[in-house]
């Protein structure tokens, strides 16, 4: 099995600090960091940008930057810009986003799939200097084209290719994804049996694309929640997995779990927060979805992540575990 990890920053802590881990965990063995633009809390991007200039081999990723709140073109020209800073180590991580972050920013989180292809049409291209002239349902592009005022005379310089990694959950978007992309991003809080699961349907999809798939690099987030007490890292993970299958109802349909629970889970949830919500997360659905625990239940659990075919873990520690997980879970 491959010992390779990943580690993701949940828009936490600050920037400056973000940096100050991402050189600890160069240093201790991680082989790339991540930053979410999930929730309200910080953007992506400059996070990235602060990362790659404070570490010299980590790959560095969105995990991810969603395809509404940015046009194609703008993204293609973010992830450009991106490679001026850390060139062959930039990854761009794209999903659809969740209608709970859009919705208060105004945007309708409207065929989320169609839009999602439509930017992997375009953006390549984009990327490559080309002219894109391109008529979609949901994107209009007309002689769009990245100037480099660098090249002269209206060239374009060579620019590495930057892989292009997919959140996917649903069984649609992991086939769209075995089309086109380098890697997939599993959602966290999802057990084994639905890795396994999805490595198949995704082998049997890049099949039909006729693709190798020893191209697209399986990684997952994977909630981490160590402690130097293991009861006391199971309670952390309790209370992510009580908010996270809450708040986003299609994770929670994926997890195989018992409607009735989930049920009674979101209605705890509404009527008392997280705090209501997480006793009804026992230790089973903890060592279902998540690495939590001491140090080494975290890394048991990881290697079974690994078995089940995820190539690329990447760790989303839960508040107050980062400096641990850096530390012990390389």
């Amino acid at each position: 099995m491959s010992s390779r990890t990943g580690l993701l920053f949940l828009g936490a802590p600050a920037v400056p600090e973000m940096v100050s881990l991402a050189r600890r965990a160069e240093a201790a063995g991680f082989e790339s960091a991540w930053v979410a633009e999930t929730r309200l809390t910080r953007d992506a991007i400059t996070p990235a940008a602060a990362i790659a200039l404070g570490t010299e081999r980590l790959r560095v990723g969105t995990g991810i930057v969603n395809v509404y709140t940015r046009n194609p073109v703008l993204l293609a020209l973010t992830f450009a810009t991106l490679d001026e800073l850390a060139p062959g180590r930039i990854v761009m991580g794209l999903g659809a986003g969740s209608p709970l972050v859009l919705a208060p920013q105004g945007v309708r989180f409207s065929r989320p799939l169609t839009r999602l292809r439509e930017y992997c049409e375009v953006i390549p291209h984009l990327l490559a200097g080309e002219s894109v002239t391109y008529g979609g349902e949901c994107i209009e592009l007309n002689e769009a084209r990245i100037e480099d005022v660098l090249a002269g005379e209206g060239g374009v310089r060579p620019r590495a290719e930057i892989p292009l990694y997919l959140a996917a959950t649903g069984p649609r978007a992991v086939d769209y994804a075995a089309t086109v992309a380098d890697g997939i991003l599993l959602n966290v809080c999802l057990p084994t049996t639905y890795v396994r699961e999805r490595a198949k349907r995704l082998a049997e999809a890049a099949r039909r694309a006729q693709r190798a798939t020893s191209a697209i690099e399986i990684a997952m987030c994977i909630v981490v929640s160590p402690h130097e007490d293991a009861g006391t890292g199971r309670d952390a993970a309790r209370r992510f997995i009580a908010l996270y299958l809450s708040m986003f109802p299609n994770v929670a349909r994926e997890t195989g779990l018992e409607p009735g629970f989930l049920e009674r889970l979101r209605e705890a949830f509404a009527a008392g927060g997280v705090d209501a919500a997480a006793p009804c997360v026992d230790d089973e659905v903890v060592n279902l979805l998540s690495a939590a625990g001491s140090v080494e239940d975290c890394r048991r659990a990881l290697d079974e992540y690994r078995e089940a075919g995820v190539a690329l873990p990447i760790l989303a520690p839960v508040e107050g575990a980062l400096e641990l997980t850096v530390e012990c879970l390389a």
